[in-house]
């Protein structure tokens, strides 16, 4: 041990002369003093991790990272290692304390986590000058086993240095190239221990993965690098790069520390090189056993920096960290389900947005052609607008959200307002008309139409209230020339919209002026009044089957109407389907009454005999006053009412 000789040669020359003329009585208390720094040294370099080998008496609490992509929420990997670099595990939430920019959180949560899954990127920096000939080869393949415990997407780097660092293996996943790249090392020459970190920060420079440079070496830095220590430190910080120096023998551990520390990872010393697959480990198992810590900042996203800072407090003391993070602005979406960009509206508009924001909603701000509509500060953010405060035409609406944390978004709409009920035909100003006119309605009303009414010069003259609206206007029952005709529809809220035209009657040709002078002719030769009392009694009696004829004497199913558009006729039923309804063009039976449907009902031939059936359940058939939606089969001497039209049912 020629250290040991060297140091007891130092000591004993300082202390102790071995001269024939010593002095032991005046010298005894020198050569006390000289004895026991003999022994003292002996133990010390006799039993090495008693002193310099010890890497800290302090627990190690290390930022991983801080997430911030998702602010106001915010993510904090960390982890907490005892003084031999080991991870404490099963950590309480009460042993921690957490403060954001010098202000504390009191509502997180911490979380173990073993993380398996996020992939590394590895920079091996191995020192492979002239002191590390003894070393080398533990070293190595210490590496080559830390290698085989990653996982398959960690991308590993292989840096060798004496007087300058050289990169002998690029990032790569390819453990057969680490491999081959670690059996080629050889030691020999100077260290320029910080100039290799350097250059293991520029490798990683590019890569998104957690970024760890591993130093293996057993000297100092011997002041051939360019790059200082703080260089050293501040290029790793600036790139988050952490640096785990593992030292073999008589190294600088006051330096090794300070650059672990400074960077986020933890020194090892080791008294000699058996020791360094216990620190490889020791490493991995410092970055695979976490926790997560997560907490909503008050913060606002103004994309600012601000620091997080963490204690754990042991029984021994208080291990602190901080980390510096971007208060990142998100964006915030706002969408619709109901109204649509170009949308015609009326009335009453229920604006209820769909917003997606990364903080809690503080405010959502309304405006109606850039002018303040409202403001609404609580949940839930909706509101009720009167469109009909607007004039009809095309209106721009802006929703402004913003959060609690002040990220904000404006989306734009533009809706079309229209009257609550819209009516048009298909009639234009002054239109010459004449004979029957079918008038077909198209009518626009969000909420539903009650009804339809049709007026003549102010004269109601018929109502609709079942779709498609259309009303037949017999025109020869007006006089000749100019009528203002009126279509009015009321909504389910009664909302009311019409239109309004003139047309022009026309003079018939069949017009009253030539019957009333045939009738004068008549008159006059005392032939008109008989010929029409008989006509009209005549039609009275009329039983005109509905179906085909029939042969005498056969029995006959039949409908004789009580009341309704034609009292007393008689209705064959022999034959196929019979249809009912208010529309004379339509229906073989022609209904009375507005109650009574377009289709009303059906009556069948079935082998038993006759059933009627209504075709809306909201207009029933009453048989026998009782009112049916279903099928009912008819018996002889049934009443059948169907709207104001009534009937005998007789076979």
């Amino acid at each position: 041990m020629p250290y040991l000789k060297k140091k007891f040669q130092e000591i004993f020359d300082s202390h102790f002369s071995l001269t024939t003329d010593l002095d032991i009585g005046g010298d005894m208390n020198k050569f006390l003093l000289s004895f026991s720094a003999i022994i003292f040294l002996l133990v010390s370099v006799s039993v090495p991790n008693a002193s310099t080998t010890a890497q800290s008496t302090s627990v190690n609490l290390q930022l991983i990272a801080v997430d911030s992509s998702a602010f106001p929420k915010v993510k904090v990997n960390f982890s907490v290692s005892d003084p031999q670099g080991f991870p404490v595990e099963d950590l309480e939430k009460d042993s921690f304390t957490v403060s954001e920019d010098n202000k504390s959180i009191s509502d997180f949560s911490i979380t173990p986590f073993n993380n398996t899954e996020s992939p590394l990127a590895i920079v091996l920096v191995l020192d492979t000058s002239g002191s590390m000939i003894s070393s080398l080869d533990n070293s190595i393949s210490a590496a080559k086993e830390f290698i085989k415990t990653l996982g398959p997407n960690d991308q590993v780097a292989l840096i060798a240095f004496k007087e300058k660092p050289n990169i002998v293996q690029e990032l790569t996943t390819d453990r057969g190239l680490l491999t081959q790249a670690l059996d080629e090392l050889t030691a020999v020459g100077d260290s320029a221990l910080f100039d290799s970190i350097v250059e293991a920060v520029e490798v990683l420079k590019p890569r998104t993965e957690r970024k760890i440079v591993v130093v293996i070496t057993d000297g100092y830095e011997t002041g051939i690098s360019s790059f200082t220590f703080d260089q050293v430190v501040n290029e790793s910080a600036r790139w988050s790069t952490h640096l785990y120096p593992i030292g073999i023998g008589g190294v600088n551990l006051s330096n090794l520390e300070k650059l672990a520390k400074l960077t986020g990872g933890f020194a090892q010393i080791n008294p000699d090189d058996l020791a360094i697959s216990e620190a490889f480990g020791n490493i991995l198992g410092n970055l695979r056993n976490q926790y997560v810590l997560e907490y909503e900042s008050d913060l606002q996203a103004n994309g600012t920096e601000h620091e997080v800072l963490i204690s754990y407090k042991y029984p021994e003391g208080v291990a602190s960290s901080g980390q510096r993070f971007v208060a990142t602005p998100r964006s915030v979406s706002i969408s619709f389900s109901d109204i649509t960009d170009g949308q015609e509206v009326s009335g009453s508009v229920l604006f209820s947005p769909s917003i997606l924001a990364p903080g809690a909603i503080r405010e959502l701000d309304i405006k109606v052609d850039k002018l303040p509509l409202a403001t609404i500060l609580s949940a839930p953010f909706e509101y009720v607008w009167d469109s009909e405060l607007v004039e009809t035409g095309l209106h721009e609406i802006d929703f402004t959200v913003t959060d609690v944390v002040g990220n904000t978004a404006t989306q734009s709409i533009n809706l079309n307002v229209v009257p609550p009920v819209r009516v048009s035909s298909n009639l234009v100003a002054d239109q010459t008309l004449g004979g029957k006119v079918t008038i077909p309605l198209e009518i626009k009303a969000a909420r539903g139409i009650a009804n339809v009414e049709f007026y003549i010069d102010q004269i109601k003259i018929a109502e609709d209230s079942e779709f498609p609206y259309e009303f037949e206007w017999n025109t020869t029952a007006h006089s000749p020339g100019y009528h203002d005709i009126r279509f009015v529809a009321t909504d389910l809220e009664q909302n009311v919209g019409e239109s309004q035209l003139r047309v022009n009657v026309e003079i018939q040709k069949n017009s009253n002026i030539i019957w009333l002078a045939l009738l004068t002719l008549l008159i006059a030769i005392g032939v008109i009044i008989p010929i029409a009392s008989k006509k009209n009694r005549l039609a009275k009696k009329s039983t005109t089957p509905v179906g085909p004829p029939v042969d005498a004497g056969e029995k006959i199913a039949k409908l004789i109407e009580k009341e309704g558009l034609e009292p007393g006729r008689v209705w064959n039923l022999q034959g196929n389907e019979i249809r009912l309804g208010r529309k004379s063009d339509e229906n073989d039976i022609p209904l009375k009454g507005l109650s009574a449907s377009r289709f009303h009902a059906v009556i069948s031939p079935q082998s038993e005999g006759y059933v009627i059936q209504a075709l809306h359940v909201e207009n029933p058939v009453y048989v026998n006053g009782v009112p049916n939606t279903e099928q009912v089969a008819l018996k002889n001497g049934d009443s059948i009412k169907a709207g104001e039209s009534e009937f005998l049912f007789e076979e």
